[in-house]
């Protein structure tokens, strides 16, 4: 059992005016080393520093990464540039053929994309003439998952959590239902990018959310880890070059590998869930 929390816009910086280093976020410092810039492991802890930029110049962008993440194909790579914030073309195919959603639904696994959409809002995506879905949530979709309503009992809210701590611990006790869930957090980067006063109120969330899950103490293992940099640097308001962490908590933890890329995700999560099945 694996819970997917995907953080958007979530870097790593050792600018004293970050974020991470002004913000008291106890329980994520302790489980990343304050954010540190170099992998280490503790008992039911794995924390790695992965590199977002795949290789090209540019600032890297929610498309190529996310779908990178989701498949393990460079998908910077393939189109000779960073692509966001939604996958065209070539990215939707790659997700259709290669993402982890459609990999674990064509091996029987139960698999749930949790976060809730207001309906109009869905309206509007599937009534688009291009795709205005993340690449998360197009990878659900190419996999027969559907998309859930706010008033669906299976739905959570991706972000602005009203109670982050009971939020964590119902998202622990849905991964218990599932082998595969997945969340999409988009508070960080949206913060960041349009009201970055409030990225304290953000990162104090994802810190609550995180102790709820370990408060929970689930069977399940959860891997929480971000696309891009954004959050981290809020003085310029743009996406960064930075590398991005990795956490992984629980039983799992222990089989993670040195990772170093986005590359290395998916590779990694279809090999904990092979040996589960």
């Amino acid at each position: 059992m694996l819970a997917f929390l995907f953080v958007d816009g979530l870097g790593l910086s050792a600018d004293p005016r970050s974020p991470l280093r002004q913000l008291e976020l106890p329980t994520l410092h302790a489980l990343t080393g304050g954010f540190a810039p170099a992998a280490h492991d503790a008992p039911g802890v794995a924390y790695r520093v992965l590199d977002a930029n795949l290789g090209l110049e540019g600032l890297p962008q929610s498309g190529t990464g996310q779908t990178t993440l989701l498949t393990g194909a460079n998908a910077s790579a393939l189109l000779g540039h960073h692509q966001g914030p939604h996958p065209g073309s070539r990215l939707q195919e790659l997700l259709r053929e290669q993402s982890l959603q459609v990999w674990a639904v064509r091996r029987g696994l139960r698999v749930l994309h949790a976060n809730g959409y207001r309906r109009e809002y869905l309206e509007r995506l599937r009534g688009s003439r291009r795709n205005m879905f993340s690449a998360f949530a197009y990878a659900a979709v190419a996999a027969g998952l559907e998309l859930l309503p706010l008033d669906d009992p299976r739905a959570m809210l991706p972000a602005f959590w009203p109670e982050p701590e009971r939020a964590g611990e119902r998202f622990a006790g849905m991964a218990g239902q599932n082998d595969l869930l997945f969340l999409e957090n988009w508070s960080l980067d949206y913060s960041a990018h349009r009201e970055p006063e409030r990225l304290p109120e953000r990162f104090t969330e994802l810190e609550r959310f995180v102790w709820g899950w370990l408060e929970a103490a689930p069977e399940a293992t959860l891997l929480l880890t971000a696309d891009h940099g954004n959050a981290e640097e809020p003085w310029h308001g743009a996406h960064t070059r930075n590398p991005v962490p990795l956490l992984v908590l629980g039983p799992k933890a222990s089989t993670v590998p040195a990772m170093t890329s986005l590359l290395d995700v998916a590779p990694w999560v279809r090999e904990v869930l092979d040996a589960g099945c």
